[in-house]
């Protein structure tokens, strides 16, 4: 797992608990860990693509967090991909825009600080188009 986190302007406690709310989300999933997933989200945020579909249709994929933390729970979400690249593009005024890669999936998060817990507001993510999946 590679970090960056070049001219960021916080604390280190915010570039912590930025992490922190990241990894929750990155290693909850493909570790099986629900409860360590859940955590990593804001109650009202989304995870979204926008994708064409089987039929060809361009469509807006969303998926909830409870939704991503039921896939957790299965056990279909683990991965043996130990190779991440994150990097934390600017934390500011209780934001953050981090970027996860993987060999699978490319997340952009966006972190909000929100009654003292930093936890992910939104996430925007594709497949890498080195993979077949839909």
């Amino acid at each position: 797992m590679t970090l960056t986190q070049t001219g960021l302007k916080a604390s280190q406690d915010e570039i912590d608990a930025v992490m922190k709310a990241t990894l929750d989300y990155l290693l909850g999933y493909v570790e099986g860990d629900p409860p360590r997933h859940a955590m990593a989200y804001h109650p009202e945020a989304l995870k979204r693509r926008y994708m064409t579909d089987d039929l060809g249709v361009e469509v807006l994929d969303t998926v909830t967090p409870q939704m991503m933390v039921d896939w957790t729970a299965t056990g279909e979400t683990r991965a043996d991909d130990t190779e991440y690249d994150i990097k934390i593009d600017d934390i500011t005024e209780g934001m953050a825009s981090v970027r996860v890669y993987s060999s699978q999936w490319i997340d952009f998060l966006h972190i909000v600080e929100a009654r003292g817990e930093w936890r992910i507001l939104h996430v925007t993510w594709k497949h890498q188009p080195n993979t077949n999946s839909t």
